[in-house]
């Protein structure tokens, strides 16, 4: 066999499988897809309830990605332990009034690093996995 055969073989082949992840990738979809189910309740009333697709790692990201889609308001400010949300809504921005005690506060029931520390770790570092659900609560605290 010829160098110029062997050539077109090699080149061949490697298209051949080139297409073959492809069609891998796209049949599979991607498997860092997981869907969060997110509520933001202002007190008592919820002002926002629904899933979320998303290929976030952490919280904060995906309140990020929702900010950016427009999907929700959101106000935040950096701390020493983390990302700290300082106002969220839908329609309207409802933020923390210091006054009057109300801030915000987030918890869930099923996500892995909540249930296991029993808190919540600040947005920007924790992890989500597929059907975690948050519950975001603007809330007087004394």
């Amino acid at each position: 066999m010829n160098k110029r055969k062997k050539i077109i073989i090699a080149v061949s082949f490697l298209i051949l499988l080139l297409a073959g992840y492809g069609i891998y990738k796209l049949t599979l979809g991607n498997h860092d897809s997981k869907v969060i189910q997110i509520t933001i309740q202002n007190e008592d009333d919820v002002i926002y309830d629904k899933q979320v697709e998303t290929n976030s790692a952490t919280l904060g990201e995906l309140l990020e990605e929702m900010k950016k889609q427009k999907e929700i308001l959101l106000e935040i400010e950096q701390s020493t332990y983390g990302m700290y949300i300082t106002g969220m809504g839908v329609d309207e921005l409802y933020v923390q009034d210091e006054a009057s005690g109300k801030y915000w506060t987030y918890d869930s029931e099923n996500n892995a690093q909540c249930v296991k520390n029993s808190f919540c770790d600040a947005a920007d570092v924790l992890v989500i996995e597929d059907k975690d659900h948050f519950t975001f609560t603007l809330e007087a605290y004394e």
